[in-house]
């Protein structure tokens, strides 16, 4: 069986839940720009995760404001690739660093990995389903 069968990615299944393009992107998938838009996923990883890693220094130094922008940063690009459950832990991280006298950030910014590592398993579940992908090239 190939390996794309056995994941569910029916609404509800979690995969689905986790990463739903935009109708922007769809769009370009439609029209055959499935590059494009796997380009821009990929960027939206490696820029998410350079981000963190300011975010966590921001975070470890008790830089709200610094902590604020990236979080907010953050949560438009996943926003813009339809990581809609990661972008809401952005912007709790984003709402309680902007407070003038914040909780500790630094459970926010653990919840905020666990869904980044949530949307990268996505990801790459979305990449062996789709046509040109490992599963269907012999792979």
């Amino acid at each position: 069986m190939p390996f794309n069968e056995s994941i569910d990615c029916s609404p509800g299944s979690g995969i689905s839940d986790l990463l739903v393009l935009p109708a922007a992107l769809r769009q370009l998938q439609e029209c055959g720009e499935t590059t494009l838009v796997e380009e821009l996923i990929v960027i939206f990883e490696s820029d998410t995760a350079e981000r963190l890693a300011v975010l966590a220094r921001a975070v470890e130094t008790a830089d709200n404001a610094a902590a604020r922008q990236e979080a907010h940063t953050i949560k438009g690009s996943a926003l813009q690739v339809g990581a809609v459950p990661f972008a809401e832990a952005c912007r709790q991280m984003e709402m309680e660093a902007r407070k003038e006298a914040p909780s500790d950030l630094a459970p926010l910014y653990r919840a905020m990995l666990q869904r980044f590592d949530e949307v990268r398993g996505a990801i790459a579940a979305r990449r062996w389903l789709e046509p040109d992908g490992p599963s269907h090239n012999g792979q």
